[in-house]
């Protein structure tokens, strides 16, 4: 169903790199496709991302600005923003939030979006991470507009080790400006439930948009032939420690079986590289890197797979109740799962039986799971199943209808 939006405008607000946020990117063509004009701002983050950036816009038909520079270019503007913001970032710990300390040392590139959003006249303005938040709520009431804003992640449990004045800080900012907002959505049920709780005088109601995939990009059912390979998958756009891929590699350990293969697609970090060298051979032999996929090409990728694996942990709290996008590709790709159970993940297994979960950190308990999908009918049953939730249920068309209808 078309939702028709001609003519109205939209900017969407992002600290970060359209690759490093495919959900944004998704909700940029939605609206797109609903007949929005569509504007994404956005600024450097990391270098890594630059060449799937260029990849990605090239086959955009929505307005984007890249802002406050890059190592590539402006280069200026970007060296006096980094100095801003490491200044920004000094005052905030021994002076405090006010004075716009806050805002500053939340967004390298604070002053200049705000500059720019103000300068485009626009119908909504929807920040993307919390560093845009205090940005679309400005632009908006500097334009006589709506702000909207997306929790993609609980911001308040996103780092273990967070120090007490970023915290503060996250906490001052959400305080500032949440209450200000026209719209506002999360990612997971359990993240509503957490904003809800810190907010119960919020002016507008929270609406679930869950991390699923276009159709599109939903590959033919690939059924299993004759391999007696295993094959296992697990993606990320960064392959490093803390994420569970150790207790992966202990139940392979525990197996013993040269016919199960894993295959870890990401940006492969300099600690999980050392730790990879350390272990077995025999081990190693079963491990294959792919590097980094294209958000566009992973269903794709994945399809050739057996066992997605979502082996998150249940700390810092964003990860207990977060529901990754590794989740909804699987779906889409037609694998079998194997999750952890945080307490989101739980949740949403128990609700829709997606595959087999395990206590988070138990490599025992995934073993035996492991070895469980030697069984083909098992598999192929369970395979199925998840393809056909993805196709009716589990894809963006249904899941982007819920913001369309709001805005």
């Amino acid at each position: 169903m078309l939702i028709n939006k001609v003519n109205k405008k939209i900017v969407l607000i992002s600290t970060g790199q359209p690759s490093t946020n495919p959900r944004m990117v998704k909700e940029a063509n939605a609206l797109h496709a609903a007949g929005f004009i569509v504007t994404v701002l956005y600024c450097f983050f990391i270098e890594w991302a630059q060449t799937a950036d260029k990849k990605l816009l090239n086959k955009v038909q929505w307005e984007y600005q890249m802002i406050g520079g890059s190592p590539q270019s402006n280069k200026t503007i970007y060296f006096l923003t980094r100095l801003r913001f490491k200044i920004a970032n000094l005052l905030n710990r021994y002076v405090g939030n006010s004075l716009l300390f806050a805002e500053r040392a939340q967004a390298r590139c604070y002053d200049e979006l705000i500059k720019t959003a103000k300068t485009l006249k626009a119908d909504w303005y929807i920040g993307h991470n919390l560093g845009a938040l205090s940005v679309a709520v400005k632009a908006a009431q500097f334009n006589h507009a709506k702000a909207g804003f997306d929790f993609e992640d609980y911001h308040r449990g996103e780092n273990l080790n967070t120090t007490s004045y970023n915290y503060n800080r996250i906490v001052y900012l959400e305080k500032k400006y949440l209450l200000s907002l026209d719209y506002l959505s999360a990612a997971s049920p359990l993240i509503k439930e957490k904003i809800n709780h810190n907010f119960p005088l919020l002016n507008t109601e929270i609406i679930t948009i869950l991390n699923c995939f276009s159709l599109v990009q939903q590959p033919g059912f690939r059924e299993k032939k004759g391999d007696k390979i295993l094959h296992l998958f697990w993606f990320s756009q960064t392959i490093s420690s803390q994420r569970g891929l150790e207790t992966i590699i202990e139940s392979l350990r525990l197996l013993n079986n040269p016919d199960i293969h894993l295959t870890l697609a990401g940006r492969l970090s300099d600690n999980f590289k050392a730790y990879i060298e350390n272990i077995e051979d025999k081990i190693k032999k079963q491990i294959h890197m792919a590097g980094i996929i294209p958000p566009d090409d992973l269903p794709s990728f994945a399809s050739q797979f057996d066992i997605g694996l979502a082996v998150e942990l249940d700390m810092p709290q964003n990860r207990d109740v977060c529901l990754t996008n590794k989740i909804f590709t699987y779906l889409l790709a037609g694998n079998a799962i194997i999750l952890s159970e945080t307490a989101m993940q739980k949740k949403f297994n128990d609700e829709f039986h997606i595959g087999e979960s395990f206590i988070v950190e138990d490599s025992v308990t995934l073993s035996k799971q492991i070895q469980a999908y030697f069984n083909k009918d098992k598999l192929e049953k369970q395979r199925a199943r998840n393809y056909k939730l993805a196709l009716e249920i589990f894809n963006w068309e249904n899941e982007s209808r819920k913001f369309l209808n709001k805005l």
